[in-house]
Parts: C-alpha cells; sequence; structure tokens
C-alpha cells in the first residue's frame, strides 16, 4: 500500500474494512479490501500530503462508505450544490448560478467528483474565455476559481471527496486595484448633468460609500428620521454585518424629498416612473459624457467617501464602520490620496517649518540682548 502512479495522477492506496457506513484502516488480520484515492496530481510532495490526510481520516471513521454514497457526476452535483440552502441564501447567488450552469458544467460534465484534477482546474484557468472569444480577466477567472473551490468543498463535507484539487492551485493577484475620485468640480458636473431619478443614488454613494445594492434595496423602515441614521441589517449587506450610517444635512433632505412624493404601497426609497430602481447603467453613462468625465465607475463612489471621511478628520474605526469595510488594508485600499491631499500635507509642512524659523529668530534675538 502506499502511493502509485497511474497515467495522469499519482494515487494512493490503503486496505480498508467497509462497514456500509464508513470506511476504517484495515488491521493486519483483518485482510481488507484495497482503495485507491486519486491525488490530482503528478507531484509526489503534493500526493504524500493527501496520503496523511487520507489515513488521518480513515483512522478518524469519517470517510463515508461508497455502497452508501455514490460519487455524483460534476453535473449533478452542480445542481444539488445551487439546490443548497446556504448557497441560495447568498446575495451573489445568480451569479452563482450563471458560472457554475454555464462555465463549470459545461467544462467538467459528466465526469465523476473523484476524477476532477488540479490539471483540469489549471486547464479550465487557461482556456476560459468571455463570451466574445476573448481571454478572461484574471478577476473572473479567479471569481470562477471561487466558485469551484466552494462546490468541492462542500462535496467534502458531504464525504463524496477526500481533497480539493482546486484548493492547491493558486489564483494569481488580479493587480485591479482602483484610486480614482472625483475632484470638486467633476462632482458638481456629474450631480448637475445626472436625471433626477439618478441624482439621490449619486449623491447617498458619493456621502455614505453604501455598495449600489445596500441603495437600491434601501426601504423607508431603514430610515430613522429622528436620528438622521440609515440602519442596515445584516442580511442588507454584503459582509452580512448589520451597520448604522448617519446621514449628511444634504442628504438627509434629499430623502425628505423623497418622502414626499413617495407612491403608496412601494417602500423601495429610491425609484423611477414609481417602479424601484434596479439598474443605472444607462443614466450613469450619458450622465458622465455630459459632464466630460472619463475613467469613472458607479463602485468609485465609494473611494470618494472613504477619502472624504479621512480628510474630515473621522477617525478610521468609525470611518470603516460606516463604508462597511471589515479590514484596516480595505479601508487603505478605498482610501485615496491624491494631489488637493499632498497640497495639504506640503502647506501644513511649510507652517511648521515658518514656525520653526520664527522660533530660531526669536531665540536668537533673545540672547544677543542678553
Amino acid at each position: 500500500m502506499g502511493i502509485t502512479k497511474r497515467t495522469d495522477s499519482l494515487c494512493v492506496e490503503f486496505r480498508v474494512v467497509d462497514d456500509g457506513h464508513t470506511l476504517r484502516l484495515a488491521a493486519p488480520y483483518e485482510g481488507g479490501k484495497v482503495k485507491r484515492w486519486k491525488c490530482g496530481t503528478l507531484k509526489r510532495e503534493l500526493a504524500k500530503q493527501q496520503e496523511a490526510i487520507i489515513k488521518t481520516n480513515l483512522m478518524k471513521g469519517i470517510i463515508q462508505s461508497q455502497r452508501q454514497a455514490k460519487v455524483p457526476t460534476f453535473r449533478e452535483w452542480g445542481k444539488r450544490y445551487l439546490d443548497l440552502e446556504e448557497i441560495k441564501a447568498l446575495r451573489s447567488y445568480a451569479n452563482h448560478v450563471e458560472t457554475v450552469n454555464r462555465r463549470l458544467v459545461p467544462f467538467f460534465g459528466d465526469r465523476l467528483l473523484t476524477d476532477v484534477t488540479e490539471d483540469d482546474v489549471r486547464t479550465y484557468r487557461a482556456d476560459r474565455t468571455r463570451k466574445d472569444g476573448k481571454p478572461a480577466a484574471i478577476s473572473t477567472i479567479n471569481w470562477d476559481h471561487a466558485v469551484l473551490k466552494e462546490l468541492l468543498y462542500k462535496a467534502m463535507a458531504k464525504k463524496f471527496l477526500a481533497t480539493n484539487p482546486a484548493a492547491d492551485v493558486p489564483m494569481p493577484d488580479p493587480q485591479n486595484e482602483r484610486d480614482r475620485i472625483l475632484s470638486d468640480a467633476e462632482w458638481t458636473r456629474l450631480y448637475a448633468e445626472a436625471n433626477a431619478h439618478l441624482k439621490p443614488v449619486l449623491l447617498t454613494a458619493y456621502r455614505l460609500g453604501l455598495r449600489f445594492g445596500e441603495i437600491v434595496n434601501l426601504t423607508w423602515d431603514r430610515v430613522d428620521w429622528e436620528r438622521g441614521l440609515i440602519t442596515l441589517r445584516a442580511m442588507d449587506t454584503k459582509t452580512r454585518k448589520p451597520r448604522r450610517v448617519p446621514m449628511t444635512a444634504d442628504l438627509l433632505e434629499a430623502f425628505r424629498e423623497l418622502y414626499k412624493v413617495r407612491y403608496l404601497g412601494q417602500d423601495r426609497v429610491f425609484l423611477r416612473n414609481g417602479q424601484p430602481i434596479s439598474d443605472i447603467r444607462t443614466a450613469f453613462s450619458n450622465a458622465k459624457e455630459r459632464a466630460g468625465i472619463t475613467d469613472f465607475r458607479f463602485h468609485d463612489l465609494r473611494h470618494c467617501a472613504a477619502t472624504a471621511l479621512r480628510r474630515a478628520g473621522v477617525d478610521n474605526t468609525t470611518a470603516m464602520t460606516i463604508i462597511g469595510h471589515r479590514s484596516e488594508k480595505m479601508w487603505r485600499r478605498y482610501n485615496t490620496i491624491d494631489e488637493r491631499d499632498l497640497r495639504a500635507a506640503a502647506s501644513k509642512m511649510n507652517t511648521l517649518i515658518t514656525l520653526a524659523q520664527e522660533q530660531q529668530k526669536s531665540s536668537v534675538s533673545n540672547h544677543a540682548i542678553s
């Protein structure tokens, strides 16, 4: 028993006893049946790691009997994965459905889950293209890869797999961080050129840094007029953590105007022609074009809000809570330092230098008098 080699993969072999429920290592006197696991790699070091994991799981008795749990094909498991309640509850569920049904299943198809290898995952990444046939962005490929990993981890939880071949394939950094923020003049032009239904959406994002989904799904029961707060529940946020966001005076006034013309039977704050807003791409693009603004995305308004909070002197912990960032790293990524900040820093330094020079002159003068 041990590690053996097949054409496309190294395999791990153990003698096991199958009681119809779980597998366990066979004692020397029991004989047992040889059970083989494909490692999904030709690297002996990785195979030995998997050998140790499988042996530990056999000793714990947590590997399910194949007589009881037939390993499904990727296509079969993809359908079952999308039917899992915890997956259906995800805010990104529609994207999971798109990725599994239109990308992963057509590639991995009817092969058994246990036949998926690291090389298969690498091939998927290398062959992934956009709808127009051009190579997909690294961030897009990484999204597919992340869904694949989660799908296979769920299969491991059901004891269909002992290891996850997608977990050992690296996902390169897409290097897609942005630091674009609007100048005061650009914001003034953009807001002036926006259609009436778009203006309050833009203002909410610009002042508070709420995500697009948090904005368009906002309901009036989340608005606290007396305290000037928006209260987001865990189910309302991407991070699944509730948070309270203070409203600025101009935004509070904008909300009051919206409330005056709200439609009966509609609980959403942001409407267009009496219907909840779900897509602003055309309106936003047209407003940018009229305002002469380029290389700017709606999500960049979060950068604007984070930067404004820092300039206003709001402490990092409070600012992160308002924006909805869980880590200092993400906060720093969204908090942009631009030429305005550099000029302000130079001005402060000049003030400090001038003060020091004046103190030095005063000291010299006093010394001469004495």
